[in-house]
C-alpha cells in the first residue's frame, strides 16, 4: 500500500503542475480574447488540448490506484477522497495529501474563475460578432427575405416629393 500511496502524490504533484501551467495559460487566454487575435487563440486552445490528453492519463492512473487503495482500506472506491485517504495515512504523509489537496481545490477553482470569465468573453464576441452581421446584412444585403432580388439604390431619399 505504501508504494501505491508514494505512486498517487507523485500523480497528484503532476497534475497539480498541469493545473499551474493551465491556469497560467488560461490568463494569457483572456488576453487573446480581448486583443481577438483569432490564430493566438487557435494555437492557444491546440495546446489547451496537449494539457487535457495529459490530465486524462494522468486522472486514469489515479483512478486505477484510487480503486486499489480503497480496496486495501476496505472502502468504496466512490467514497474514497483526499482527506478520506489522509484520514487513514501516517502523520507526514497525511499532512502532505491535505495539502495537495487543498493546493488541488485551490487551483480548480481559479481556473474556473478565468474560464467562466473567458466564456463571458467569447460569448460577448459572438454577440457583438452577430450583430455586426445582421446590421451589413441589413443595410447592403439586395435579397428580400423571400429570396427574389431588390437592388437597393445607393442614396435613399430624405425628402418626400408631395407638397
Amino acid at each position: 500500500m505504501e508504494e501505491q500511496i508514494t505512486a498517487l502524490m507523485r500523480i497528484i504533484g503532476e497534475e497539480i503542475a498541469l493545473y499551474r501551467d493551465l491556469l497560467v495559460h488560461a490568463r494569457k487566454k483572456t488576453a487573446l480574447l480581448v486583443r481577438g487575435s483569432v490564430a493566438a487563440i487557435l494555437e492557444s486552445n491546440k495546446a489547451d488540448e496537449t494539457v487535457s490528453v495529459k490530465l486524462r492519463q494522468l486522472e486514469d492512473q489515479m483512478a486505477r490506484l484510487a480503486g486499489q487503495l480503497a480496496k486495501a482500506m476496505n472502502i468504496a472506491p466512490e467514497e474514497l477522497t483526499l482527506l478520506k485517504l489522509a484520514d487513514e495515512m501516517k502523520p507526514p504523509d497525511a499532512a502532505e495529501i491535505r495539502s495537495q489537496s487543498v493546493t488541488f481545490r485551490s487551483l480548480v477553482d481559479q481556473l474556473m474563475t478565468i474560464n467562466q470569465r473567458n466564456r463571458k468573453l467569447i460569448e460577448s464576441s459572438l454577440r457583438y460578432s452577430r450583430g455586426l452581421l445582421d446590421f451589413i446584412a441589413d443595410a447592403t444585403s439586395s435579397y428580400q427575405s423571400n429570396g427574389l432580388f431588390h437592388p437597393y439604390s445607393a442614396a435613399h431619399p430624405t425628402v418626400i416629393g408631395r407638397a
